[in-house]
């Protein structure tokens, strides 16, 4: 596991590919009460972030390619539970 968050209202950045690596992640993010939350997946650099996915639900899985530096943030409405995990090569 290369990490774990839960979000709260609020939007933060989950994780950051290392200096010299290359990650080849899956991000699942899990509503902590089973209920649909309000999701943003983000994909970036600490300058800019772009969205990668937007929606309601209550479970939803981003496998992800990234490059040294670039990170994924997820924002939520409610509670929701994040894992990434994957390899960095």
């Amino acid at each position: 596991m290369l990490a774990i968050m839960q979000i709260v209202d609020t939007e933060e950045t989950v994780y950051t590919c290392p200096s010299g690596k290359k990650a080849f992640v899956y991000v699942d993010i899990a509503s902590n009460d089973g209920t649909p939350a309000s999701i943003t997946i983000k994909v970036g650099t600490g300058e800019s972030f772009y969205v990668y996915w937007i929606g309601s639900a209550e479970f939803v899985s981003a496998k992800l390619a990234l490059t040294a530096g670039y990170g994924v943030r997820v924002a939520a409405t409610g509670t929701v539970n994040v894992f990434v995990h994957g390899m960095e090569q």
